[in-house]
């Protein structure tokens, strides 16, 4: 065997190699679909941008990665809004589910009250804080 050697670091093209042959072998275990962006802006009249979600759909899950709403409009609703939406348009996508990460200095019991469950918890991660991994059905199936 030839003599191996480690590289630390980032390099995009090695990182889209590594990721591509992890998808090449994805796509021999598992059916495949393509990952699809799907982001939700919420603008005022001005197009200032005051909040919004980033996401992708991929195995028929929605994959929101950040939900954001501006302190000015924190409170109002709008983090409900976003996220009805976003329900709203994984369905007609396809999916079956919505998954997400969340702090506990961040909004865990907000999505619960929106249906999420809890899928696990990374206990003082950051430190002090607790890291929670949700999920809600948009179908009869259960895990």
């Amino acid at each position: 065997m030839k003599d191996l050697t480690l590289h630390v670091g980032f390099e995009k093209d090695e990182a889209l190699y590594v990721r591509e042959n992890l998808i090449n072998y994805n796509k021999k275990q598992v059916a495949y679909t393509e990952e699809e962006k799907i982001n939700i802006i919420l603008k005022d009249d001005e197009q200032r941008i005051l909040g919004g979600i980033l996401g992708y759909i991929d195995w028929k899950c929605y994959h929101i990665e950040i939900l954001w709403v501006d302190d000015e409009l924190r409170g109002q609703g709008q983090g409900k809004v976003l996220m009805n939406h976003a329900e709203t348009i994984a369905k007609e996508k396809g999916c079956n589910l919505i998954r997400l990460e969340t702090f506990s200095f961040q909004a865990p019991d907000f999505y619960k009250k929106l249906g999420y469950k809890v899928l696990g918890k990374l206990e003082n991660y950051p430190e002090g804080f607790d890291h929670y991994y949700l999920y809600k059905r948009l179908n009869n199936l259960e895990i």
